[in-house]
C-alpha cells in the first residue's frame, strides 16, 4: 500500500483508537511501578522477530492546554540492516503505542530493549501491520489526559497476543502549553 492521502485513509479505517483505555493500571503503586518486567510476565516472540524502526516514533503535540492532542507517527518493522520486512511472513500482527513511564536509565529497558519507559500502562493506539504504510499516523483527539507518571510514548510490535518489548521505541511527551 502506498502511503498517500487514500493509503492514509484506508489506514486509518481499519485503526482502533484506545485513547487511555487502561490509564492508571500498574500506576496506582509506585514500588510496583518502579520493577522490572519479568520474562515470564512479557514473553518474546520466537526469533526471528523484529521491531519498528528504532527511533522512529514521534508525537507533536497541537493542544495548548493541560491535555494533549496531535500526530503520532511510526515506522514499521525492520530487519537488522534497516530494511522494512514483510509483516504477513514474518508473523507481525499489529503495531502497538503504549504510555510509557520514567523507569530505568537509558538503554535498560524491559527485557533487554532500548525502551526505559514501558510499564503495562494500557496502550494508546494499534494498527494492524499487515498492509500498513511506510508512516503509521494515528490522530490523538485534542483533550487527552497523560495518565499520571507516563512521559513517553513506547511503540512495538505483537506477534498474535506477545507483545515484542524486546525491539521498541520510544519518544518523550512533550506537551505544548500556551499561556
Amino acid at each position: 500500500m502506498r502511503s498517500g492521502s487514500k493509503g492514509r485513509g484506508v489506514m486509518a479505517a481499519g485503526m482502533a483508537l484506545f485513547v487511555g483505555a487502561y490509564a492508571g493500571i500498574a500506576m496506582a503503586d509506585a514500588a510496583v511501578a518502579s520493577k522490572p518486567a519479568a520474562p515470564a510476565v512479557y514473553p518474546s516472540p520466537p526469533a526471528p522477530n523484529y521491531g519498528p524502526l528504532k527511533g522512529s516514533i514521534s508525537f507533536i503535540d497541537t493542544d495548548p492546554g493541560e491535555t494533549i492532542g496531535g500526530k503520532l507517527t511510526m515506522r514499521p518493522a525492520v530487519d537488522e540492516h534497516g530494511k522494512r520486512v514483510d509483516a504477513a511472513a514474518n508473523g507481525i500482527t499489529m503495531y502497538m503505542i503504549h504510555w510509557g513511564l520514567e523507569v530505568g536509565g537509558p538503554g535498560t529497558g524491559d527485557l533487554g530493549g532500548d525502551c526505559k519507559g514501558f510499564r503495562d500502562t494500557g496502550h494508546v493506539v494499534m494498527a494492524p501491520a499487515v498492509g500498513a504504510p511506510d508512516l503509521l499516523t494515528w490522530d490523538i483527539p485534542k483533550g487527552t489526559a497523560v495518565p499520571k507518571g507516563a512521559v513517553y510514548f513506547v511503540g512495538h510490535t505483537l506477534y498474535g497476543n506477545i507483545h515484542n518489548l524486546a525491539k521498541c521505541t520510544q519518544t518523550p511527551i512533550v506537551n505544548l502549553i500556551v499561556h
